[in-house]
C-alpha cells in the first residue's frame, strides 16, 4: 500500500507513550498503529451506520405489520403485547456492547424511535 499523504497531530499529555507502547506490543510501529486504529473506526461507523439503517427498516415493517393487523378487523389487535421473555446471556451481552459504543446522541434517537412504536426499551432488573 502506498502511502501519500502526511498530516501532523497533536495529542495529550502521554497518549504518545500509550499508543507507542501499543504498537510495540503488535510489533508494528506508531504509524501503522494509528493507521490501524483509524481504519477500525471508520469500519464502526459503518457498522453503526448499518444498524441504523436496519432498524428504521424494522420500524417501517412494524408499522405495515400493524396497518394489516389492524386492517384484519381484529379488535384484540390494539392489545397485543408482546411475551415477557428472559433474555439470555447472548443477547444481554449484545445489547450491552451496542449500548457502550452508542453516543447519547444515538441513544436519544433509538429511544425516540422506540417512543414512536409504543415499544418500551428494555431495562433488566433493578438490582
Amino acid at each position: 500500500m502506498a502511502l501519500s499523504d502526511s498530516i501532523k497531530v497533536r495529542l495529550r499529555e502521554g497518549q504518545a507513550l500509550v499508543f507507542a507502547a501499543q504498537a510495540e506490543q503488535r510489533g508494528v510501529g506508531i504509524a501503522a498503529f494509528i493507521r490501524d486504529r483509524l481504519d477500525q473506526i471508520d469500519r464502526v461507523e459503518e457498522e453503526l451506520a448499518s444498524i441504523r439503517a436496519a432498524m428504521i427498516d424494522m420500524g417501517e415493517t412494524l408499522d405495515e405489520l400493524r396497518d394489516r393487523l389492524a386492517d384484519t378487523g381484529n379488535s384484540a389487535s390494539a392489545q397485543v403485547q408482546p411475551e415477557l421473555a428472559i433474555p439470555n446471556a447472548a443477547q444481554i451481552e449484545t445489547l450491552m456492547l451496542l449500548r457502550a459504543i452508542a453516543s447519547p446522541e444515538k441513544m436519544r434517537m433509538i429511544r425516540a424511535e422506540l417512543d414512536r412504536q409504543g415499544i418500551e426499551p428494555w431495562r433488566g432488573k433493578v438490582r
